[in-house]
């Protein structure tokens, strides 16, 4: 169990945040490119809460404290759909957020939970949190960013019964703003991961909006949102690019006591075509990509103009097949959130919702081929559902886990009563990033007698496509992610009509005896406990092959050799410390 202590601030060291990610299911943690590396290595303030990185890396300002120069950086999607961070679901958006917004605290470069707008905080008791915040900061439109600032944004979140983030704050009674610099949380039950919540970027319930202009023009707010961080969105267009422009009254400031951010701008281009982002990488038309083509990264490695930094720890993909008829369930459309789910299956046989066909498929991959063959080693195999950042979790070869079995597979296709030649034609939809592993799937599953048929979609077309549940495969994967909550609640547990359990189920899954372990995780904040019910639900996962787990992926992100000091800490990209050489 958490000691009180561990919780409190300036900081929150490695270990204990490795856990509270945990159960929150925010960060997974990577290594920083460059010599920099927020956002652990800011000077919180001068009153202590100081978090310069402790892992060695070399945390200096550039020479002459601030370089100035402006960059572009690729972003592998052709649309950033939501801006408002009580809304955001995605990796992409969480990646352009966190330049934009702050947080009550963030993940620093080394793993820790630092402060970002806090310098301070303590729990008087094991419900009640108390943050000192910094004097003097702003808004990018000037107004004051101070403790009435942070609880309107708090009850802003709790307004909202359709933001994917209001489970993270159902457990919270009351905010005070006691003065302008302290705020207080009081929580009705103790909830071990709550600190994680509360950092910017993956957290997003601590993610700090301006709640009156959100609340004012919702529509407009997600477009053009008014945020703190340090940079400012002062233009964007739909599907092509966002310009990003230094915030002069950010409050960030590195450890020699230089204002932040070194660079005067960044504008972001959307690519989501991945070899047209490499051509552009490779062409020195962006400084920065926040991912490349696996196959080209060692490509890029030996070019001494660009450097690679393999990301993402946290993440996990799968194939993720519809365990149930969309007209049997009622609850669909408390996952999907807009539309109606297809009709298309009326009358129709769903091979996928029997689990011996979902177990089959789970065999019929052989995950060591699929790396090679679709990751160029930029990945490890995944046998189960913790992924490796989960280190009370993880196993390397987990016994029971899903393992590369074709003769079992068509053993159990066989007594599921697939016998022809094909067994069966499954729909497999995926993004352009997906296309290359879709096809060695496509083989692999074809080995088995199962034929495939490849449904590859833009990404804004993809999320439609999955939410009508019109494809019994789907190409599935989660970022940022270190956990179980994130990882099970969000995406497995069977949605509920108000809340976050279930927002993200992409594939109907249901199973109430794993409902009932998540629910009990999640007031659980003793850490043996928790693996003791995970180890629960992980079997309910594996015996219902809930998902056909493939890969954890290591992303390449390549920049020019030229720019140091981009954060990439749980996959994200940070360039409140980047600078041009």
């Amino acid at each position: 169990m958490f000691d009180k202590a561990d919780l409190e601030g300036p900081r929150i060291d490695r270990r204990t945040a490795t856990k509270l990610l945990a159960a929150g299911g925010l960060s997974g943690l990577a290594g920083c490119s460059g010599g920099g590396g927020d956002d652990g290595s800011e000077t919180e303030s001068s009153s202590g809460g100081g978090s310069t990185e402790s892992d060695g890396t070399d945390t200096s300002s550039p020479s002459g404290g601030s370089s100035g120069g402006s960059i572009t950086a690729g972003w592998n999607i052709d649309e950033i759909e939501y801006l408002d961070p009580h809304y955001i679901d995605k990796g992409q958006e969480i990646y352009v957020s966190s330049n934009i917004y702050s947080g009550l605290v963030k993940i620093g470069s080394d793993g820790a939970i630092v402060g970002d707008l806090a310098t301070d905080w303590t729990l008087p008791d094991s419900t009640t949190y108390v943050f000192d915040l910094k004097e003097g900061a702003t808004f990018h439109n000037g107004d004051p960013l101070d403790a009435a600032a942070v609880k309107a944004s708090f009850e802003r979140l709790m307004s909202l019964d359709d933001s994917p983030h209001l489970g993270k704050v159902s457990s919270v009674e009351s905010v005070t703003a006691e003065d302008p610099t302290t705020l207080r949380i009081s929580l009705s039950e103790t909830v071990g991961p709550f600190i994680s919540f509360l950092t910017r970027g993956p957290g997003r319930a601590g993610t700090i909006v301006h709640a009156e202009s959100a609340e004012s023009d919702p529509d407009e707010y997600n477009r053009m949102p008014v945020g703190s961080g340090a940079f400012e969105l002062t233009e964007r267009e739909t599907g092509e690019y966002l310009q990003l422009e230094a915030h002069d009254g950010y409050f960030g400031t590195d450890e020699e006591g230089n204002s932040l951010p070194y660079l005067d701008s960044v504008r972001i281009d959307l690519i989501p075509e991945p070899s047209t982002m490499w051509t552009a990488v490779r062409g020195g038309e962006i400084e920065y990509s926040n991912s490349i083509p696996a196959q080209n990264a060692g490509q890029a490695e030996s070019m001494g103009e660009l450097d690679v930094v393999g990301t993402n720890p946290g993440a996990w993909f799968c194939i993720a097949p519809l365990c149930n008829d969309p007209s049997d369930v009622e609850w669909q459309q408390y996952a999907s959130g807009a539309g109606e789910p297809t009709d298309k299956w009326e009358g129709q046989e769903i091979p996928t919702t029997d689990v011996r066909v979902r177990q089959a498929i789970a065999m019929a991959i052989d995950r060591e081929a699929l790396i090679e063959r679709a990751f160029f080693g930029y990945a490890e195999p995944a046998h189960s559902v913790f992924n490796p950042a989960i280190a009370w979790l993880y196993e390397e070869e987990p016994d029971p886990g899903q393992y590369y079995d074709p003769e079992a597979a068509q053993q159990l296709l066989d007594e599921a009563g697939y016998t022809g030649e094909p067994r069966m034609s499954l729909s497999l939809l995926g993004t352009p990033s997906d296309e290359r592993r879709m096809t060695v799937v496509q083989q692999m599953l074809s080995e088995v007698g199962i034929e495939v048929e490849l449904n590859v979609q833009q990404e804004s077309a993809y999320w439609d496509n999955l939410y009508r549940y019109e494809n019994e495969l789907v190409m599935y994967d989660g970022f940022v992610d270190i956990d179980p909550w994130m990882t099970l609640w969000k995406q497995l547990k069977t949605p509920v009509e108000s809340g976050s359990a279930g927002a993200w189920q992409a594939n109907l899954y249901h199973n109430p005896d794993f409902d009932e372990v998540l629910e009990q995780d999640y007031g659980t904040a003793d850490m043996e406990e928790r693996a003791e019910l995970m180890r629960q639900a992980e079997e309910h996962f594996l015996e219902d092959a809930a998902w056909a787990m493939t890969t954890f992926p290591l992303i390449p992100k390549a920049s020019v050799s030229t720019l140091v000091g981009v954060g990439n800490q749980a996959g994200l990209s940070n360039f409140h410390m980047a600078s041009l050489e």
